[in-house]
Order: C-alpha cells, then structure tokens, then sequence
C-alpha cells in the first residue's frame, strides 16, 4: 500500500499521467488494524472487461495511447534503484538490487516448497555472467510494472487512467508489462517510441521475463488459489525464458 500511495504521489506531481487521486491516506493503524486510503472513482471500465465490444482499431489506437502514458511514467526519475519503503532493497546500482531482488523470489519459493524446474545454481551463474547488461541502468526510474489490460481503465476509446500501483518500483523501464518477449506488444511499443531493442536490452527483458514468472510461480501457494493453473503456466514460461537465456 506504500509503494501504491507513494507512486500515485509521485505521478501526480508529475501532472501527465491520469491516475486516480488519493483522497485519503492513514497508516498509524489507529482506526483501524490496517493502513487504508481511499481514492477517486475513474470514468470508465478496465480495458479486460469491455475489449470484446471494441473493435481492433480501437484496441489499436488504446495500446498506442497506454505505450505513450507508460513512456511518461519512465520519464519519472527515483531517488534509488528499488522498492520503494522496503530499504533493504534500495541502492545507487542497479544490478546489485535486482539480483537481491532474485534472491528473495528464490527464497520464498524454497520457504514455500516450490519447484521453480529450473536449476538454481545455473539461475545464479547466468546472473552474474550477464552482470555487465545491467550497467546500462543508471538512472532509476518509477516502473509500473503491471499494466496489464486489467489495470488500463478507457471510456469512449481513450485511456482515462492507471490503477494499482501496488507493485511499483524504482528500477529498469523495459521490465514494464508492454516490453515481454513472449507477448506481442506492437502497438505499445509504437507509442512507447521503441521499435527496435538492442541486443543487450533484449537480454535483460528476457531476465526480467524470468523475474515475473518466478514470482506469478510463488502465487497459487502464497495467495491460496483454488488451481494450479496459474503455477503451471508461470513455470513452463519460466522453464522457456531461461532456456533462452542459457543459448
């Protein structure tokens, strides 16, 4: 909820993005036994909910608009590479963090008896051999990181806001949802302005596939789903991306 409230601050500061307004915000657990903040209600519906009823420009013209906001989302500079609230998981150099970031997914996987079917080890020595990819990163960055259809509200064909920022952090741009390498993300990448990665960009997208999927391969025992859909998936995406980053 922090790293939410925190990022919505920050974007609205910034007066180009539409989110939401924060309305109300109370961490001292003294009304109730949780921080809570309330927050403006968006025109409009998740794209995930009404996209069937649109037509394919539409869609177009909407992951176009969505690659542009996200763009001015990157252009939001951080105070560190991280997880905003969480200093344990701050610092100047990117790549020590995400690597410490890696480590805690692979921790709680082994807490929670997961099997990730990849080998660990070789997790760890693809990582360091590619370390010299992410000195690229030196400027952290507000990431979204999970605007996926669900969390792009439109009305009338146009975006009216992002939601759920709850995942948000101060890191790489190409980690956000239109840069997956296992997904065709044309139009938002048109809008982004990126039509071309270069070769150590598409290396650390791949990391930042197999980052995802560690952790969407942590959900089903974490968040107690009621399948194992969600745990098979994520690992047999797991088991491909790393592959590609074995070759």
């Amino acid at each position: 909820m922090f790293s939410e409230v925190e990022a919505i601050k920050l974007v609205i500061r910034n007066g180009e993005v539409p989110v939401p307004q924060i309305m109300g915000y109370d961490d001292s657990c003294t009304i109730c036994d949780s921080p809570f903040f309330f927050m403006e209600k968006l025109e409009g519906k998740s794209l995930n909910s009404v996209k069937h009823s649109l037509t394919p420009e539409q869609i177009r013209s909407i992951y176009i608009e969505t690659g542009q906001i996200n763009k001015k989302i990157n252009h939001i500079t951080c105070p560190a590479f991280g997880y905003p609230g969480q200093n344990e998981f701050q610092g100047k150099e990117w790549y020590p963090i995400f690597h410490k970031m890696m480590e805690a997914g692979v921790n709680d996987a082994q807490q929670g008896n997961i099997d990730l079917k990849i080998s660990i080890d070789q997790l760890w020595q693809c990582l360091d051999r590619d370390k010299f990819i992410f000195d690229e990163v030196d400027e952290p960055k507000l990431v979204h990181w999970d605007c996926w259809d669900g969390n792009i509200f439109v009305h009338n064909g146009r975006v009216t806001g992002i939601i759920d920022w709850e995942r948000s952090l101060w890191g790489d741009p190409l980690m956000e949802v239109g840069f997956r390498t296992y997904s065709d993300n044309t139009c938002f990448q048109e809008g982004y302005g990126i039509r071309s990665l270069s070769e150590n960009q598409k290396r650390r997208a791949l990391w930042y596939d197999v980052y995802l999927m560690l952790l969407v391969a942590l959900e089903c025992e974490y968040r107690k789903y009621e399948t194992m859909d969600t745990y098979y998936y994520s690992t047999q995406m797991l088991m491909k991306q790393f592959q590609k980053i074995q070759e």
